[in-house]
């Protein structure tokens, strides 16, 4: 048997002339499959479903979207999970393509997204970010 000694201490065992997989770090986001096995990936979409909180915060969005509902939905959905930096990227680009206004995007919409605890830095930091 083989033995192959790694950084960090990891011992891999495998027999000699064997062609063994070895994973050592972090696999999640990997597809594993056998030589000419066919894979399709679907990514996982975020829901779209709104609790009552989540369609209340979309009502309060709306007129920085220029009252348009569905823009204000895909945005509140866009940004669940992102950082602080990832969410003022997103309204840079959404400001861009017109879809934000562009008086409501410094104050109105920190606001908004600050008192739902979405967004939890400071104002000047907002400003800063968001051009």
């Amino acid at each position: 048997m083989k033995e192959e000694k790694l950084n960090g201490g990891i011992v891999n065992h495998f027999e000699p002339g064997s062609n063994p997989q070895v994973f050592n770090g972090p696999i999640s986001g990997c597809v594993f499959a056998m030589p000419g096995a066919n894979v399709t990936q679907n990514p996982v979409q975020p829901s779209t479903e709104l609790d009552e909180q989540q369609q209340d915060v979309v009502e309060k969005l709306k007129p920085m979207f220029y009252g348009q509902l569905e823009d204000a939905k895909a945005f509140l959905v866009s940004i669940q999970g992102m950082k602080p930096t990832q969410i003022t990227d997103k309204v840079n680009q959404l400001v861009s393509e017109k879809k934000i206004s562009d008086m409501s995007k410094h104050r109105d919409l920190w606001k908004v997204l600050h008192d739902c605890g979405i967004y939890d830095k400071s104002e000047s930091n907002w400003n800063q970010q968001v051009k």
